[in-house]
Formats: C-alpha cells, sequence, structure tokens
C-alpha cells in the first residue's frame, strides 16, 4: 500500500505547476539538496528522498543563513586547493594528499557546526529521527533481501533484485516518515517533492537533442 505522502505528492505534482512559475519570481535560497541527514555509509548525507529537507520547514532566515555557510565552505581556499587535487596526478604526494583530506574535514565540521547552531532544537531532534527511521528501514530490508543476493553468474537478475531492494528501502522509509511527520510536514514535503521532479523535466525538456 503507498503511502499517504506518496498519494500528497502525486496531489501536490497537480497544483505546483500552476504555481511554480509565481515561485521562481520569488526566489528563495535554495538547501534542497543540503546534507543534513547520516546514512550508513554517510555521515553527512543528502535527502534520502525526494523532498526530504522540506520537512525541516526552514524559514526564509535559515534556509538564507545555511546557503551562505555553504557558499563560505565552496570559497575556503583550504577547499579549493584539495578539490584541485587530481586523483590520477602522479605529482601530488601522499603527505599532500594527507594534508588537503585533513583541511577538506575540518572545513566540512565547519560547515555542519554552523549548520547545526542555526537549526532549532526541535529541526534537529527530528534530523535525529529521521536518521533512526532510515536505519530502522534499512535493516528492516536488509533482513528480506538477506538471501536474494546469493544469485552467481547473472548480472541482469542482480541488478533486478537491487532495484527491488532500493523501491522497498524507499517505501518503507516512506512509511515510517507518515507516522513520525506533522500534516504540515507531510505537505511541505511532498510538493518539495513534486517541485524537484517538474525542476528535473524541465532541464532535460531544455537539453540539446543529438542528432
Amino acid at each position: 500500500m503507498k503511502t499517504s505522502i506518496l498519494i500528497w505528492a502525486a496531489f501536490a505534482g497537480l497544483t505546483v505547476i500552476g504555481t511554480l512559475g509565481a515561485a521562481e519570481k520569488q526566489k528563495k535560497a535554495d538547501v534542497t539538496g543540503f546534507p543534513f541527514w547520516k546514512s550508513e555509509k554517510q555521515p553527512h548525507a543528502p535527502p534520502f528522498v525526494p523532498g526530504l529537507n522540506a520537512a525541516l520547514e526552514l524559514t526564509d532566515a535559515q534556509r538564507e543563513q545555511i546557503a551562505a555557510a555553504q557558499n563560505d565552505f565552496n570559497n575556503d581556499e583550504a577547499v579549493k586547493a584539495s578539490r584541485g587535487l587530481r586523483k590520477d596526478d602522479p605529482s601530488v604526494t601522499a603527505e599532500q594528499r594527507d594534508k588537503a583530506r585533513a583541511a577538506m574535514e575540518a572545513a566540512t565540521a565547519r560547515l555542519h557546526e554552523k549548520v547545526n547552531s542555526i537549526l532549532t532544537p526541535e529541526q534537529r531532534a527530528l534530523v535525529e529521527k529521521i536518521n533512526a527511521a532510515r536505519v530502522a528501514a534499512v535493516e528492516e530490508v536488509g533482513i528480506v533481501y538477506k538471501d536474494k543476493f546469493s544469485i552467481k553468474g547473472d548480472e541482469a537478475a542482480r541488478r533486478r533484485v537491487m532495484e527491488e531492494k532500493n523501491q522497498d528501502l524507499a517505501e518503507g522509509f516512506l512509511g515510517k516518515l507518515d507516522a513520525l511527520l506533522s500534516t504540515s510536514q507531510k505537505d511541505a514535503m511532498a510538493r518539495a517533492a513534486a517541485e524537484e521532479e517538474q525542476r528535473m523535466k524541465t532541464a532535460v525538456s531544455k537539453k540539446p537533442q543529438k542528432q
């Protein structure tokens, strides 16, 4: 059964197209993809599902402050230098790479400390609850699919199983969110997901067609 978040997202998709033009006229700081979250492999993970950041119901001032912090991070000289090191450059020494990695980690820590100070205690608590819901969904789906990846010599079948697992994980996670979020948070998330989908469709339609 689809969760109400999915149903609301479909409804929002019908209404957002008419309002997207007006929203575009009043540009707001975009933190759609900011990594507020934590996954099993990433201490700072991007949204697990479309529209998730909107569930935090950030104010305009918070979005602007977070966007400014992210801009400061991107313009940090140590970050620029670290990003400028090519992985395949043999002239870069191990010491230089270690130094660049340490500088990047320090800058990343400063960024997230700043962002955490911008969030309210309630928003920080919600981030933790959503992270926990994601962990629970991953564990539950992992149990179901534990013996389904014993396929040998059939890469196509493994890909199909992985796609099914990812779909089940997304739906399981959305189900947990449905029980966790308030009505206004679910509505904000559904509308944001619909807007993201519409922007993606617009971007694809503007790509030049190959001859």
